[in-house]
């Protein structure tokens, strides 16, 4: 009963859940590397594009909780200063010359507990100074970077930005949020960044299960990388596995979530290709393992097709 509840709650919204998913299509950067920072095994780590990072001059923050490891070990490597903004919260976990913390949130528009984005840069002088911003601010991001002037995200050299509640709108994942006014909304977000960065790598968080529906799948939230087009001429469709190798798991006890699924998978050609490259054909138990998945995958989906499993699941 609640497998058809949904799928004729979502059958006229196909075309949104492509059209945002279409958004989330991420692109290699030639020569490029990646590098995390951040806590070294579990959530409180982030992968950037190692490019730049030693001329960033300020660290943008918003969401701050019990964890600073990668404002802490960012300025430490690249001689930053990190503004922490976090109404939720009395002080900065951590004590450092380099930390200028807020009791403050960020929001659409001002109000007691919160200022925008670029009120917060104004307030600061930092419109001519090489910036990057982080955002894990549980849900809030969608109205804040619908709200943010394209003059404002255009200053940051790269976004990295955690999203959140992508299928469903609470801990019992019902895939309410696949309706066709809140997809829409998240489409425009992601629209307004691609105008100006290259999504660069994702990272599905592993505490909470994709949703199955038609032939999509969706992760309920993301680690996003985003980076400034303005030093590129331009970008291919990316040809990396997720999660890569310097990704970790969000939460420890449970296995990291492979993307290997449109729109961040390029194939299993190419995935095999990458094993091939690696290890030659000592990787041919990988390539083993890797067709089992994708069956899987498709024995899912056509199990949930027929009504006969729920839509919810951790791979």
């Amino acid at each position: 009963i609640l497998c058809q509840s949904i799928s004729t709650t979502v059958k006229n919204t196909r075309h949104h859940i492509h059209s945002f998913l279409k958004e989330l299509q991420p692109y290699d950067i030639p020569n490029s590397e990646r590098i995390r920072i951040g806590t070294p095994d579990t959530d409180g780590g982030y992968v950037l594009f190692n490019g730049g990072l030693e001329d960033i001059e300020i660290l943008y923050s918003y969401g701050v909780a019990e964890n600073s490891d990668f404002e802490d070990m960012f300025c430490k490597k690249y001689n930053s200063i990190a503004r922490l903004y976090d109404h939720t919260v009395n002080e900065a976990p951590i004590k450092r010359d380099f930390i200028d913390f807020h009791k403050e949130g960020v929001g659409p528009e001002k109000n007691e507990d919160c200022n925008t984005l670029e009120s917060h840069i104004a307030q600061n002088e930092d419109n001519n100074k090489k910036l990057i911003l982080k955002m894990d601010v549980e849900g809030a991001e969608w109205d804040v970077l619908l709200q943010t002037p394209i003059a404002t995200l255009e200053l940051f050299e790269q976004i990295v930005i955690e999203i959140h509640w992508l299928h469903s709108d609470g801990q019992n994942y019902n895939g309410k949020n696949l309706l066709k006014p809140i997809m829409k909304k998240k489409t425009d977000v992601l629209k307004k960044l691609n105008s100006l960065f290259y999504l660069y790598h994702v990272h599905a968080v592993n505490f909470s299960p994709f949703f199955y529906i038609d032939r999509f799948k969706l992760p309920q939230a993301l680690e996003l990388t985003f980076v400034n087009k303005k030093y590129f001429k331009s970008a291919g469709r990316s040809e990396t596995i997720f999660a890569t190798e310097a990704d970790r798991p969000s939460w420890a006890k449970r296995k990291d979530m492979d993307l290997y699924f449109w729109p961040f998978y390029p194939g299993i050609i190419q995935h095999v290709s990458n094993i091939f490259t690696q290890l030659g054909w000592r990787g041919w138990w990988k390539i083993i393992v890797l067709a089992f998945k994708l069956f899987v995958t498709k024995w899912k989906s056509f199990l949930i097709k027929l009504n006969l499993r729920r839509p919810q699941s951790y791979s």
